[in-house]
C-alpha cells in the first residue's frame, strides 16, 4: 500500500519541481516580448542597434532661475565620454567626461577638474543613460537582461542591478521611465521626433513638472573628434 501511494505521488512531485522553472521561462518570454514591442514602437531594433552616438539639442524649462536654458548633449555610446553644454542669458556651463580625462567650465568662467562626487554621479548617469541603454538593448548586449516587475513595467538589468524601468502604453511606447532605485521616474511625451529611423520623445519631464525638456535638434552617428572633448589649452 505504501509503495502504491508513493508511486501515485511521483507525477505530482515532478510537476512541483518543474513549476518554478516553467514560471521563470514564461516570465522571461513575457519580458522579451515586451522589450521587442517597445523597440518596434520607437523605430525598430535595427535602427537603434546602429546608433553609435547622438548630439541632442533641447530647450529646458525649470522652476528655478534661470527658468529657460538650452542644452546640447554629445553622447558617445561606444566609449565613456560625453559633453554637456548649457547656455542661457548670462550663463555658459560645460562639463566633459572623456574616459579618465574630465573638466568643467563654471559660471565664474573658471575651468577645473570635475569634483570626485560629481564625477561618480556622472558615470552612474552614463551607465544608465536612457538612449544609450535602449541602443544596448537593441544590439542584444549580453551584459543586459530584461524582466517584468510587479507593476508590469519593463526593467533592464546588468550584474543584478537595475539600470532602467519603462512603463509602456498599449502600443509599447514608453510614457514613463526611471533609473536605478528611482520608483517615481520621469514622464515622456510622444516618441514622434524621428531621425535616421529612431524615434525620440518630443519632451521629457520630471513627475512634478519642475523640470521639462523639449527636443529641438538631434544628430546621429556624427564623427566625434577628440577636439570636441578637449580641455582648453593651458586650463
Amino acid at each position: 500500500m505504501r509503495r502504491t501511494v508513493l508511486t501515485s505521488l511521483l507525477p505530482v512531485l515532478v510537476l512541483l519541481v518543474q513549476m518554478p522553472a516553467a514560471h521563470a521561462s514564461g516570465s522571461q518570454e513575457a519580458a522579451d516580448v515586451m522589450a521587442d514591442r517597445m523597440l518596434q514602437a520607437i523605430g525598430g531594433r535595427q535602427a537603434w542597434a546602429a546608433v553609435r552616438n547622438t548630439i541632442n539639442g533641447s530647450q529646458q524649462n525649470r522652476a528655478g532661475e534661470p527658468t529657460v536654458v538650452h542644452a546640447v548633449i554629445t553622447m558617445d555610446f561606444e566609449e565613456p565620454r560625453f559633453r554637456i553644454e548649457t547656455t542661457a542669458s548670462d550663463l555658459h556651463l560645460i562639463r566633459v567626461i572623456n574616459g579618465d580625462e574630465h573638466w568643467r567650465l563654471r559660471r565664474n568662467g573658471a575651468i577645473e577638474d570635475v569634483p570626485p562626487e560629481l564625477l561618480d554621479q556622472d558615470m552612474q548617469w552614463y551607465a544608465a543613460h536612457l538612449y544609450r541603454t535602449i541602443h544596448r538593448l537593441a544590439a542584444r548586449d549580453p551584459a543586459l537582461s530584461v524582466r517584468v516587475n510587479e507593476k508590469q513595467r519593463l526593467e533592464i538589468h546588468t550584474d543584478e542591478a537595475r539600470l532602467l524601468w519603462f512603463a509602456l502604453d498599449a502600443k509599447g511606447e514608453p510614457y514613463a521611465f526611471g533609473s536605478r532605485e528611482d520608483e517615481v521616474g520621469s514622464l515622456t511625451g510622444p516618441w514622434d521626433f524621428v531621425q535616421d529611423g529612431i524615434h525620440h520623445p518630443r519632451w521629457v519631464s520630471s513627475s512634478d513638472g519642475t523640470w521639462r525638456a523639449a527636443i529641438k535638434s538631434l544628430s546621429i552617428n556624427v564623427p566625434l573628434s577628440e577636439h570636441m572633448f578637449a580641455r582648453p589649452v593651458g586650463q
